[in-house]
């Protein structure tokens, strides 16, 4: 009879073994489960005081998913914590040396017609000749980003907008091609004969006073308002994707210094 009190009493045993184990697991779970729910409430004490929210409003953003959108072909899963800092994005905007370079942002035709008047004998319009002379020539505005900083790139955590400041755009050199220029007939009065014939020092001033009205055209016209508005739509095409890369949240604004 002993010994079927002492084979009970050891499977007593074993089941409490056993309990004690189960407890034992159920009681470091619960410990882990309440140490996230104290980790994340600290977290979020702490992200409300850095970014100035209501406690309830960052709750909320703490547990709101990023969902599939129809205009997106597809979202990018990113499981930073502490969200991204102004150092994140410059180092993804300044570490494609190939953009970092002259960009050439806008371009437009621009023309003069120049009427050269060769007066004859003693002035006098019987003995004068004229000639219309058509430069057709192309201006270019370019935006210089070799020179771009970590400081010219600024980050709004409120409204996720990485700001880049780059110089404006200019206007380089207009090009007039000597194949572009177009020469009219000589138009001759009465008692006047031949061509007009230009030296190459008379022919440089015609084209550089063609060129400056040229520039007068194009700053009457405003087109560098024209340029400007081509410049920040073209250095947006190239690094809102790298912005995106990182965070599908975050968008790109161009500003001129």
């Amino acid at each position: 009879m002993a010994e079927i009190n002492d084979n009970e009493m050891k499977h007593a045993l074993k089941q409490a073994e056993k309990r004690g184990r189960r407890k034992g697991w159920f009681a470091r779970i619960r410990t882990f489960i309440v140490g996230v729910l104290v980790g994340m409430l600290i977290l979020t004490l702490f992200t409300a005081y850095m970014h100035g929210l209501a406690v309830k409003d960052t709750f909320r953003a703490l547990f709101t998913t990023e969902t599939a959108v129809e205009d997106r072909d597809f979202t990018l899963i990113n499981h930073r914590i502490f969200g991204y800092k102004s150092a994140d994005f410059a180092e993804a905007v300044l570490g494609d040396k190939e953009q970092l370079k002259k960009l050439e942002v806008y371009s437009r035709e621009v023309s003069d017609v120049v009427t050269l008047t060769q007066a004859g004998l003693f002035k006098i319009k019987a003995f004068s000749k004229y000639q219309l002379i058509t430069y057709n020539g192309k201006a270019v505005y370019t935006v210089d980003l070799s020179g771009l900083t970590a400081d010219d790139i600024t980050l709004d955590e409120e409204t996720k907008t990485v700001t880049m400041k780059v110089p404006a755009p200019v206007l380089e050199p207009i090009n007039i091609p000597s194949e572009s220029i177009q020469f009219g007939e000589v138009e001759k009065e009465a008692f006047a004969f031949g061509n007009i014939k230009l030296t190459p020092e008379q022919q440089a001033e015609v084209e550089t006073q063609a060129k400056d009205r040229m520039l007068q055209k194009l700053d009457e016209e405003k087109v560098i308002e024209e340029a400007g508005a081509a410049a920040e739509h073209s250095i947006w095409e190239i690094f809102q994707p790298m912005i995106s890369n990182l965070s599908s949240k975050y968008k790109l604004k161009v500003e001129f210094k």
